[in-house]
């Protein structure tokens, strides 16, 4: 009889420690969104961004004017002003050997518009 006794307690006891754990999770450890949206910083929609690097000229004086650019997780600073963005760039999509570079981009907003901060 102590046995059944003893291993219904430590079954009740899971139970209500399973039920503490669930009912507590979302105050001990918070599903937190995206550091930029978190801390209130504004970034870049993925149009504004891919216009940003369209009117960037590289130190060559290289134009990107054809370049695509998905926009990825942002946050706040990094090594410069604004927000650090994580993109897929590709630079020149009419050549046939272009390929994606996963990159990290700073933009920062210049007069109202967004620039490329950091390269």
């Amino acid at each position: 009889m102590k046995g059944s006794a003893i291993g219904i307690t430590g079954a009740v006891c899971l139970v209500i420690g399973f039920g503490a754990g669930f009912a507590l999770r979302p105050v001990l450890s918070p599903v937190a969104a995206s550091p930029a949206a978190a801390a209130g910083v504004a970034q870049p929609t993925e149009e504004e961004a891919t216009a940003a690097v369209r009117r960037h000229r590289l130190f060559t004086g290289t134009s990107l004017a054809n370049a695509t650019l998905k926009l990825g997780d942002c946050s706040p600073g990094g090594v410069g002003p604004g927000v650090t963005c994580m993109t897929q760039l590709v630079m020149d999509p009419t050549r046939p050997n272009a390929t994606p570079q996963n990159r990290p981009i700073g933009f920062a907003r210049v007069n109202g518009q967004w620039e490329v901060a950091v390269w």
